[in-house]
Order: structure tokens, then sequence, then C-alpha cells
């Protein structure tokens, strides 16, 4: 218990920290060696999976099963489900009209048909961060795996400070809303496929879904998980009528939704 709560105070500590010089120093902390991405979040998680290295053999079964190719399938077309229903409720309340973004082609189209490599340069971070989720749940009860996934969007909470003023504004955080989703549905895919490879797939897909879709003008967002010539997008819908923060709250009830089913059918499936 000791560990997981000297890990646990490392990644929030270490995380706003690394995002606070990001901010400070205008520059992604980022580095690409034969395309893959190194940075100080993969640092430190190197450094907490050291110590719990007398630990490591846990993580056997899940890095041992690569997963069926439906589950495949299927944790890249839930992400999608997830952004069509998103559009439709959008639709209802607000207005949402297609807009031909500069780069469609180069970066919008491309980064789909190229998820394949991205999942091979961003193997390191999402896989030491994996190892992590599952050394620090470990039994990936409901209550271990919501109280983690609130602990661990916390750690995202620095870039919703501005960096001149450190004024908090609540409207800085809606971001904070799709973190929380797509990490708390994740951890959901993790508990019920049980597998490593399915679970990074499930990370980028879920990420890439709201960024292509809905846009991010995260620089360091951008170039981790898509092109690092780009440092922002704009998305391929114009939205009006309804805030960003109201967008953000409609994927990340969505995507928490799907999220809840994987605990409730990894129920059923274990009686």
């Amino acid at each position: 218990m000791t560990k997981k709560i000297f890990s646990l105070i490392v990644i929030l500590f270490a995380y706003n920290l690394i995002f606070f010089l990001q901010n400070y120093f205008s520059s992604e902390l980022q580095f690409y060696l034969l395309g893959f991405r190194l940075n100080l979040f993969l640092v430190v998680n190197i450094f907490l999976i050291y110590t719990w290295r007398d630990n490591l053999s846990s993580i056997l079964p899940y890095l041992k099963n690569p997963g069926k190719f439906k589950n495949w399938i299927l944790c890249f077309v839930i992400p999608v489900i997830v952004v069509g229903l998103t559009i439709l409720v959008i639709s209802q309340i607000g207005n949402i009209k297609y807009k031909r973004p500069e780069f469609l082609i180069e970066f919008g189209l491309s980064s789909v048909f190229d998820i394949p490599i991205y999942y091979l340069w961003n193997f390191p971070l999402l896989l030491s961060t994996v190892v992590l989720i599952i050394l620090l749940i470990e039994k990936f009860t409901f209550l271990k795996s919501l109280l983690f996934s609130l602990l661990f969007t916390i750690a995202f909470l620095s870039p919703g400070v501005d960096k001149f003023t450190a004024k908090f504004q609540i409207q800085n955080f809606a971001f904070l809303l799709p973190v929380f989703g797509i990490v708390f549905y994740n951890v959901g895919v993790l508990k019920f496929f049980k597998s490593m490879w399915i679970s990074i797939f499930s990370s980028i897909t879920s990420i890439y879904a709201f960024v292509l879709i809905f846009g991010s003008d995260n620089s360091f967002l951008i170039k981790t998980f898509f092109a690092r010539t780009y440092s922002q997008w704009d998305g391929i819908f114009s939205v009006r009528k309804i805030s960003i923060e109201t967008i953000d709250l409609i994927f990340a009830f969505l995507i928490i939704l799907f999220g809840l089913f994987f605990f409730i059918f990894d129920r059923r499936k274990t009686k």
C-alpha cells in the first residue's frame, strides 16, 4: 500500500511539473529517435516501474495475451461509435456542420492510415503507462479502477492553469472530462480483455477519435500521437450554439458509459 501511495504521489507531482515546464519553456520537452516519442513522462514511468521490479511477474498474463482479432476491431469501432453519438447529440442541442480543414489529407486521413506506425512510435510511452496501471490497480475492482482514473486525471491538471497569471478558471479544466473518460474507458478495456496490446491500441484509437473530429490546440498531444510537424488541429466540424465544455461533457459521458459496459460484462463473464 505504501508503495502504491508513493507511486501515485510521484505521478501526480511529476506529471503536473512536466506539463508546467512545457508551458514555461514553450516546448514539448520531447525528442524523437527513429520516430519513437521519448519524453520526461517515459522517464517517470520507467523509474516507477523499477521500484516495482519485484512485482513485474503480475504483468505477464497481460503481456502474453495478444487478444483476438475481433477484439482489436471492437476497440477501433467503439470510439467511432462514441464520436458518432456525440455528433448526434450536438446536432440536437446545437448546430454542427462539416468543414474542410487545412491539411485534411496530409494530417486527417493520413493519421487514420498511419495508426500502426503511431502505435509503434508511442509504444514505449503507452506500454510503460499500462504496466503502471496494472501494478497500481492490481485486482481491477470497480472502485479501485474508478479511484485510479480520478487520481490519474488529476495528473493532467497543470495544463489548465494559465502559465502567466496562474489564475484558475473552471472552463480551463473542461478538458479533464474527456481525459477522465478516456482513462476510465481504457482501464475497463484492460480489465475485460486482459491484454496490454489491445489496451495500447484502444488508448490510441480513443484519443484519435476525439481529436480528429473535434480538434486540439495542445501541441504536445498533437506532436506525440500524431505528426510531429504539426502543433494543432482544428477538427472537421464547426460547432455553434454550444460550448467546447459541453462537447467535452457529452463525449466524456458516452465513453464512460461504454467503459461501464466492460465492467458489467466482465462481472457476468466471471460468474
